[in-house]
């Protein structure tokens, strides 16, 4: 009990002064906060949420899977349940949600983002968890048959979850712990605060996305209308981690048009062309040394996705992902040279065409500075030692930086993502959710927005 007043105190004042003593106003004091029973809730959920099938994949319907709608009207009842208002699911599968402020002042309104899908690349259907409680150290088997385990040699990570309790899957599946943890964090923070109306909170808007995967779902979200001061997406992995930078990314398409309906033994001193090899050549000319697997940490890199032909008609799609304008430039010019190159050696192809489009924005150029503060001081306050991280994966967060609402990323506790190794630390969740229960404390003793 000293130890909470004690934090509770140091963190108030830090922000400003406050009328109530700081028994009074700490959230685990109000609640008596029970760790064994969050856990508890925090793994039931996740088992459940796991079961529904809501893998994404390509295509131009948001949700793009019956599953992520099924799923999204479930959660919808549950926010209900849990005394949420102005509960809806739109027709792109998205789910919004309001937690009404218990204060009787203005203060900045928080939006918390988790994602539906789970990814596309492994089975995620029938998936059968299973929980390890209280992780001994050494080699976890997930599947004896198929030899799949997880080992501290493989994921050292586990050195630090000895006593943790660990779920994974069958070995059959993905878990799908990369979303769905953060779900199952946000709908245990949302019982907790109708469970315990003496703390005290601003509004706070709950967002599920669907289709994060595929870089869709957010796009379909107005956030003039969520109107938060502040957001945070619960996708990050890592205990402690806080995502602070994101890629700027920019895709671009180059389509080469040969005339290959010759007779190849006759293709000499015709107007044969070939499109395929003018593709070939671009995707050749591209610097190796900015290609995804040779760069790392802030690196930016240039990716071919997809070389697409039809006839006379190929065409390449990439993706350009930087961490600076001056990096993403720099990139742009490669392209553009490697284009131009196979242009200027190819004077009978028909159509040459290379056209950019802007994606993502990186969120630190735009991050407010109270947003990570006080989710430092939050992390702190529990005794989680933040550790600040730049992605270099696609996140709705550099999704929401760019639509004007930079959202940095909260840890959930999931590691292995995309693998059948695939795990959540049960523990790892549980120190998130009192991360985001006491980062809700901290905005209510901010001033509103200008």
């Amino acid at each position: 009990m000293n130890k909470l007043i004690k934090i509770t105190a140091l963190v108030a004042g830090l922000l400003l002064p406050m009328s109530a003593t700081a028994q009074e106003t700490d959230w685990k004091v109000l609640s008596k906060y029970d760790k064994a029973a969050a856990k508890k809730m925090l793994t039931e959920r996740l088992t459940d949420y796991v079961k529904f099938d809501t893998q994404s994949k390509a295509s131009k319907n948001v949700p793009s899977t019956a599953g992520q709608l099924k799923f999204a009207k479930e959660l919808a009842k549950e926010l209900k349940k849990n005394g949420a208002v102005k509960v809806k699911v739109d027709k792109s599968g998205i789910v919004t949600a309001e937690i009404p402020s218990n204060l009787n002042k203005p203060v900045p309104t928080v939006a918390f983002f988790a994602a539906l899908d789970t990814a596309p690349e492994l089975p995620g259907k029938d998936v059968k968890p299973q929980v390890h409680t209280n992780y001994k150290g050494g080699e976890i088997v997930i599947n004896a048959q198929k030899h799949v385990t997880l080992d501290t040699y493989e994921f050292p990570q586990l050195l630090r979850a000895k006593g943790h309790d660990l779920v994974t899957a069958s070995g059959d599946t993905i878990l799908g712990a990369q979303g769905k943890a953060g779900v199952a964090i946000l709908m245990t923070m949302v019982q907790h605060l109708y469970d315990n109306p003496l703390i005290q909170h601003g509004i706070i808007k709950i967002v599920f996305t669907p289709d994060s995967q595929t870089g869709t779902g957010i796009a379909h979200l107005n956030t003039e209308q969520l109107a938060a001061d502040a957001a945070y997406t619960l996708d990050a992995a890592d205990w402690g981690t806080l995502v602070d930078e994101t890629f700027s990314s920019k895709s671009f398409t180059a389509v080469f048009e040969g005339f290959r309906n010759v007779d190849p033994g006759q293709a000499i001193n015709s107007p044969f062309s070939d499109n395929v090899l003018m593709a070939s050549d671009f995707h050749t000319l591209l610097p190796r040394h900015k290609r995804p697997e040779t760069t790392a940490y802030q690196h930016g890199f240039i990716w071919v996705q997809d070389i697409l032909t039809q006839g006379n008609r190929t065409e390449v799609r990439g993706m350009l992902r930087a961490f600076s304008d001056e990096e993403m430039n720099i990139l742009t010019q490669d392209v553009t040279q490697a284009f131009n190159t196979v242009k200027g050696l190819n004077y009978k192809g028909k159509k040459f065409e290379l056209s950019f489009k802007e994606q993502d924005k990186n969120m630190k150029q735009s991050l407010p500075a109270d947003t990570l503060r006080l989710a430092e001081l939050a992390m702190q306050a529990e005794e989680v030692t933040p550790v600040r991280s730049a992605a270099r994966a696609d996140t709705d967060g550099a999704r929401l930086a760019a639509k004007g609402l930079p959202a940095p990323g909260l840890f959930t506790g999931y590691y292995q993502a995309h693998t059948l190794k695939e795990y959540a630390d049960v523990d790892a969740m549980e120190a998130s959710l009192r991360t985001i229960l006491r980062l809700s404390t901290l905005w209510a003793l901010q001033k509103p927005a200008n």
